[in-house]
């Protein structure tokens, strides 16, 4: 359950929640294409397509997060920061115009860039709170047993890893280039359900600490 301060993000929390259950779906439908075809290379597409589009819900998730709370806190004059807005925004005189036009301001900024990427992620999220990647850490590991804590370095290296592995699919047909362009890289559907269940739990994270007001004097 969300609680009532969050109730500004529960849309954009259902929907990624939805883009995460089509994501399972994609996997079961591997297996229903196993069953019938055993063996059969094609049938792997479908963890493919289930990789790319957990990566995918995740950026567009952090995107749809970043407007709302932009919106939110202009509108409730709550400190940000590197949000460089055009004059012509802050002198439009009626408040629901001004808001709208910030926040598809931001949207536009954003439009360019790849959250999946933890580095970015964290530029995106400094804009709001300190040091976001310890507390998306700290989340994380609130009532794990000690041998499943994660420490910061280890949530971005398997994040950035995520990325890679997308970008694979994504930008270069997945073909493994050492075999003469006949060959793909393999894909399984242990890691891609790995996948799935760490993007969901990080992501679910990120309204959390991006409603975190900054600190004084904090660090990124």
């Amino acid at each position: 359950m969300v609680s009532e301060a969050m109730e500004r993000f529960n849309d954009a929390i259902s929907t990624f929640e939805h883009a995460i259950q089509r994501t399972q779906h994609m996997v079961a439908l591997f297996d229903a294409l196993t069953a019938l075809r055993p063996g059969d290379p094609a049938n792997d597409d479908a963890l493919r397509s289930s990789y790319i589009l957990a990566v995918s819900s995740f950026d567009f998730f952090a995107h749809e997060l970043a407007a709302i709370e932009a919106k939110h806190r202009f509108k409730n004059a709550i400190d940000t920061r590197n949000i460089n807005l055009p004059m012509e925004v802050m002198t439009i005189t009626d408040e629901n115009e001004r808001l709208a036009v910030a926040e598809s301001q931001v949207r536009q900024s954003n439009s360019f860039k790849a959250f999946v990427d933890p580095a970015k992620l964290a530029e995106l999220l400094s804009c709001y709170c300190t040091k976001p990647w310890d507390k998306i850490c700290e989340r994380l590991n609130e009532g794990a047993i000690e041998q499943d804590q994660r420490t910061v370095d280890e949530l971005k290296g398997r994040l950035k890893s995520i990325w890679k592995r997308r970008n694979q699919i994504a930008h270069e047909a997945d073909v493994n280039p050492t075999l003469s362009g006949i060959g793909l890289w393999p894909i399984d559907k242990v890691d891609t359900e790995l996948t799935i269940t760490f993007m969901s739990k990080v992501g679910l994270q990120l309204p959390h600490v991006i409603s975190q007001e900054l600190s004084a004097g904090g660090d990124q």
